[in-house]
Formats: C-alpha cells, sequence, structure tokens
C-alpha cells in the first residue's frame, strides 16, 4: 500500500486464524494503523487480502472497527450511538427487544449506565473510547479490528476492557489490535507481529516476541524487558544515558 512512490506497507504475507487475537506492535509510522484500515477495505493495494477467500474491498463481512480519532456525531446521545452496532442487524430506528438487551447490558459492563443520555460530543477521552468500544461489541462481530484502545483510559478501565474484548475472542471472534503498551498487548494477545518501516519485522507467539531481540531491535533498543515472579514479562522504556 502506498502514497506515490511512499510504501506505508511493502511485502506483508501474513495468515491470521480464526479466533486469535493478534497485537501489531512498533514505532510510530511502523505502518499499523494503515494495516487496519487496508484490513477493513479503506486503503487501496495491490496484493490480496481475503476472508474466507474473499477480498475484503469487495464482502466485508460482520468486522467492527474502533479508531483512535473517531468522527463525533452531533446530538447523538451515549445510548444511541452504542445502538448503532446493532443498525447493522436490525436497521436504525428498528432495534429488537433483543438488542435493546444486549445494549442495556454492555452500558453496565462498560460503566456506561450512568451518562447514557449524555450527549457524545460532552464525554472525555477516555468515556469517548469506552463508548466506541460498546458501540463494537455490542455489534457481536467475526472480526474486531482496534486501534490502539487502551491509549486513553486509566488502568482499571484498561483491564475492565480488555477482559470484555477477550470474552468476545472466546466466543469465537477474531481480535487484531495495535497497541503501544506492549506489556498488555502480551497479557492478552496470543501472537504479536512487530511491524517497522511498513514491513515484518517479527511474527510470532507473544511468549517469544516479547523477548525477542527484534523487539529491541524495533525500539532503537531504547527497552528492557523485565519478569515478574509470576513469570509475567514487563516492557519498560529506558532512558538515553546522556
Amino acid at each position: 500500500m502506498r502514497y506515490g512512490d511512499f510504501y506505508a506497507l511493502d511485502h506483508l504475507n501474513l495468515d491470521i486464524p480464526r479466533g486469535s487475537w493478534t497485537c501489531l506492535v512498533g514505532p510510530n509510522g511502523a505502518g499499523k494503523t494503515t494495516l487496519l484500515k487496508t484490513l477493513l477495505g479503506n486503503k487501496a493495494y495491490d496484493g490480496s487480502i481475503v476472508i474466507d477467500g474473499v477480498e475484503t474491498y469487495k464482502h466485508l463481512r460482520n468486522v467492527a472497527f474502533v479508531p483512535q480519532r473517531p468522527e463525533i456525531p452531533v446530538g447523538m446521545d451515549v445510548s444511541e450511538y452504542v445502538m448503532l452496532g446493532r443498525a447493522r442487524l436490525d436497521g436504525w430506528g428498528r432495534e429488537s427487544r433483543t438488542s435493546r438487551q444486549i445494549v442495556h447490558q454492555m452500558l453496565e459492563k462498560m460503566h456506561l449506565s450512568g451518562m447514557r443520555h449524555q450527549l457524545v460530543a460532552q464525554l472525555s477521552g477516555g468515556e469517548m473510547q469506552r463508548v466506541l468500544i460498546a458501540r463494537a461489541l455490542v455489534q457481536e462481530p467475526e472480526l474486531l479490528i482496534l486501534d490502539e484502545p487502551t491509549s486513553a483510559l486509566d488502568l482499571h478501565h484498561q483491564i475492565a476492557t480488555l477482559d470484555h474484548i477477550e470474552s468476545l475472542q472466546k466466543s469465537g471472534a477474531t481480535i487484531v489490535s495495535t497497541m503501544h503498551d506492549i506489556t498488555l498487548g502480551a497479557m492478552y494477545a496470543e501472537r504479536i507481529i512487530i511491524m517497522q518501516k511498513g514491513r515484518v519485522l517479527l511474527d510470532g507467539p507473544s511468549d517469544a516476541v516479547i523477548h525477542s531481540p527484534e523487539l529491541k531491535t524495533a525500539f532503537d533498543d531504547r527497552i528492557s524487558i523485565h519478569t515478574l515472579d509470576n513469570g509475567r514479562p514487563v516492557i519498560i522504556a529506558t532512558r538515553n544515558s546522556s
């Protein structure tokens, strides 16, 4: 995928298993968000991106996308915005009793019930992010694509939100996400893909990738990996000694 003569994505060859959680990591400008948008069919590309043998731009199935920078609807409250996730099934304004119940339950799970009638445009960044994820989850997608889903959330809501996403995965959905917090990515994703300059530097199981020299290389050797007593890895940015 390119902009003029600049290749934003170059010779990627990936196979994402159904029902898996794949996390894309890498420095800014590595091509992570571009890859997500290309998977959605929002970017023209050379080559082939298929789901069950069908090119994504020709027939995108039940796919939900949580962007970093959403378009904020004017005059729509939280409950109405989350209900958009059911519009594909019921049609806007024709929500079934089941859909209304699913939305009600999701608002409770995401701690959004108290602001259900608040205008989306008036929400804080963290509140908006939870609303975006709630809208995606009520869609009950086959494929959920998330661009930095926890970037605006406090620690408590980060874990709670990722737990909800993990529950969707356990029900059979495929998850593809980007995450700057590699520690969190390794906690939830079975697979990590390291990207650098539009290419795949390393693709493999999270445990292997997290301890790989390629991970340090991607971040110019400015990170260190530590292992907690429970065996969980923690990635910490290091300061320049100079």
